[in-house]
């Protein structure tokens, strides 16, 4: 073939160059120095001899099918790792610790409003009703869930008249066992 392309230019050899009967627009040209194809070409002057770039294989895949039996045994193993590796990173999740109950206050009104009633132990004759006060008095405190330690003092606070004076009494004695329990009081009223 002429040095001469079917498009009028002047190109050096080598050329590929398809010729086709009805269309040579649709030719295929590997243009000069193309893919390593350049062949017999003078090595410039004072640089070394060009070498071609290493052929790397491309990376061998593995298949992409597991068995399933290996899978089956495989999968319990990778979750335990993926689990442990997980821990390893999260902070251990602490649920706050519940809030401690408020302690509740207890005032002289609570026991009115709650049933409580003055006791003023002018009656001493008749004792089923100092027994009936007692009982009302321990119903109404665990109503209200006061603690042991604090009920001998707010059943005191009901106290009027002579068992006021009583319970001062008893109370200053150095002979009396302290601190004062809801039983203490019991056997004591």
């Amino acid at each position: 073939m002429s040095q001469e392309s079917t498009h009028g230019q002047y190109v050096s050899e080598p050329e590929h160059v398809s010729v086709h009967t009805v269309n040579t627009e649709g030719s295929s040209f590997t243009p000069p120095g193309d893919g390593g194809q350049q062949q017999n070409q003078p090595e410039p002057a004072g640089q070394p001899p060009a070498v071609p770039p290493p052929v790397v294989p491309p990376p061998v895949m593995p298949p992409l099918a597991i068995p399933s039996v290996a899978y089956e045994q495989m999968f319990p193993a990778m979750m335990a790792h993926y689990m442990q590796h997980m821990a390893q990173f999260m902070p251990m999740f602490q649920p706050p610790p519940p809030p401690q109950p408020q302690p509740r206050i207890v005032t002289f009104k609570t026991l009115k409003d709650n049933g409580a009633e003055e006791f003023r132990g002018d009656k001493m004759g008749e004792p089923q009703i100092a027994l009936d006060w007692l009982e009302q008095m321990d119903r109404v405190l665990k109503n209200l869930r006061v603690p042991d330690a604090d009920r001998s003092e707010l059943a005191s606070q009901m106290f009027r008249k002579g068992a006021y004076d009583w319970w001062k009494r008893i109370d200053q004695d150095p002979h009396t066992p302290k601190p004062w329990t809801w039983d203490r009081f019991d056997r004591a009223f």
